[in-house]
C-alpha cells in the first residue's frame, strides 16, 4: 500500500550493494504496517533484538561485507518515527526494502471466524500451499513469524480457540511474508484483521481502507442463513439472523474509493464455517474439492456463481453487496476449523478446508501470480 505522494530523497546509501535487498526499493515510501503513517527505509533507525527480546541500536557502518550485511539486514528492524498518540514500534526492514507491499485485509463483525480464517490461511502458505502456483515464500522476520507459528498457528492446529481480534484505533497487523511470483518479482505481503465494531467507531481505523489492494469479506452462516438447524447453534452463542448483512461490510464499502459504479479493490467474499453446512448443496460440492492443479478463472467463476446464488436465495441482497459493489469479486465457500467448537475447544484438532483459494483469487486479481492465459490469473474476477 504505498502512499500517493513522491518517495523521498533517500538517506543515503541503502542496505547496500552485493546479495541482498538493494537500495532501489528501500528507498520507496510506503506506510507502516503499525501505525499507518508513511515511511521508507532509513539506516540511521536500524535496531536488533537482543538476547532478552530487547531492542538495541545496530550500526552498519563498520560491516564491509555484503553477504554478512544482507544476513543482519534479514533480521533488522527499524524504528518508525511516528509516535502520535501510538506506543514505539518497529519494521522489519525486509518489509521495507522488497518494493510495494500488497495489503489484503480481512472485514467482518466480531465472532465471524476471521482470525481463524486467516490463521489457517498463513499456515498454508508456510506449508507451500502456493508452491503449485510459482509462488515461494519467505518470511519477513524469522522471530516474528516462529512468535505467531508458537502463539497462533500452534494452539489453533493443536484445538484451541483463537481469542477474537482485539479493540484498536488502527488496523491490526497479524502478519507480513514475502512472496515470489513466477516472474521472480519478489513483494511483502502484509495481513490485517479488521474488527467490525472498530470499523464503525474508529474515523481513523476507515482511513486505512484509502490505501488496501485487497478485502476479504467473512460471511458468518449464524447471522446470515435463516436456516432452522442452525437454531440452536445460534442460541449457545448469542447470535442471530439477519437479512440486513453485515454491518462492516457496509461500513467498508461506503468508505472505499470509487471510480464509476464500481470499487477497484480486488475482493473476495468467503462464506466461513461451512463445516456447518457440509450437507447442503453447492456447499457440499465445494467443500470437498480438491485445490486445482492451476489457476482456473472458469473454476473460479463456478464457485461464485454457486455461492452467489445460495447466499442471494437463503441470506438476501445485503450479503452479497461486496461482489454487487466491486468491480474484480469472486465468492468462496471455505471452513476454517473443519467442525464447530465445543466450550472453546475443538476436541479433534482442526481440519481447514479450502482456506487459501480466497487468497490465490485475491493475488491473481492483484498480479502476483501473473497474467498469463485467457482462463489463467489475469481473468480471476473479470
Amino acid at each position: 500500500m504505498t502512499s500517493p505522494t513522491p518517495p523521498p530523497a533517500g538517506p543515503g546509501p541503502g542496505p547496500g550493494a552485493g546479495p541482498g535487498p538493494g537500495p532501489g526499493p528501500g528507498l520507496q515510501e510506503m506506510l507502516c504496517p503499525f501505525c499507518l503513517e508513511p515511511v521508507s527505509f532509513d539506516e540511521r533507525q536500524l535496531f536488533a533484538r537482543d538476547e532478552r527480546q530487547q531492542y538495541a541500536a545496530l550500526d552498519l557502518s563498520r560491516q564491509t561485507s555484503p553477504l554478512r550485511r544482507a544476513d543482519t539486514l534479514r533480521s533488522a528492524y527499524q524504528r518508525c518515527r511516528n509516535t502520535d498518540g501510538v506506543p514505539p514500534h518497529f519494521i522489519p526492514v525486509p518489509y521495507l526494502t522488497h518494493g510495494s507491499p500488497l495489503t489484503v485485509a480481512m472485514v467482518g463483525d466480531s465472532a465471524t471466524g476471521k482470525t481463524h480464517l486467516l490463521t489457517q490461511m498463513i499456515a498454508q502458505i508456510t506449508e507451500g500451499g502456493l508452491e503449485p502456483y510459482g509462488i515461494t515464500w519467505q518470511s519477513v522476520n524469522p522471530q516474528q513469524h516462529e512468535a505467531f507459528i508458537q502463539e497462533r498457528v500452534a494452539p489453533l492446529r493443536s484445538g484451541r480457540m483463537l481469542d477474537h481480534t482485539g479493540s484498536t484505533a488502527f488496523a491490526s497487523f497479524v502478519e507480513a511474508v514475502l512472496l515470489t511470483g513466477p516472474d521472480r518479482v519478489t513483494r511483502p505481503v502484509a495481513f490485517f484483521d479488521l474488527g467490525g465494531e472498530d470499523l464503525r467507531r474508529t474515523d481513523a481505523l476507515l482511513r486505512f481502507m484509502l490505501g488496501v489492494d485487497a478485502l476479504i469479506f467473512v460471511v458468518d452462516p449464524l447471522r446470515a442463513l435463516p436456516l432452522p438447524y442452525l437454531d440452536p447453534l445460534r442460541g449457545e452463542t448469542n447470535l442471530s439472523h439477519t437479512r440486513g448483512g453485515d454491518p462492516a461490510f457496509q461500513t467498508v464499502l461506503d468508505r472505499l474509493p470509487r471510480t464509476g459504479p464500481y470499487h477497484r479493490v480486488a475482493a473476495a467474499v468467503v462464506v466461513n464455517k461451512c463445516d456447518l453446512l457440509r450437507f447442503e448443496p453447492p456447499v457440499d460440492r465445494w467443500l470437498t474439492e480438491p485445490p486445482p492443479a492451476r489457476i482456473s478463472a472458469a473454476l473460479f467463476r463456478e464457485e461464485s456463481r454457486d455461492a452467489y446464488a445460495f447466499l442471494r436465495h437463503h441470506a438476501g441482497p445485503a450479503w452479497v453487496r461486496p461482489f454487487d459493489s466491486v468491480l474484480r469479486c469472486t465468492l468462496h465457500f471455505a471452513s476454517a476449523t473443519g467442525s464447530h467448537d465445543r466450550q472453546g475447544s475443538f476436541v479433534h484438532g482442526t481440519t481447514p478446508r479450502r482456506v487459501l483459494e480466497p487468497l490465490v483469487s485475491v493475488l491473481s486479481m492483484c498480479g502476483v501470480l501473473g497474467h498469463e492465459g485467457t482462463d489463467g490469473p489475469a481473468a480471476v474476477g473479470m
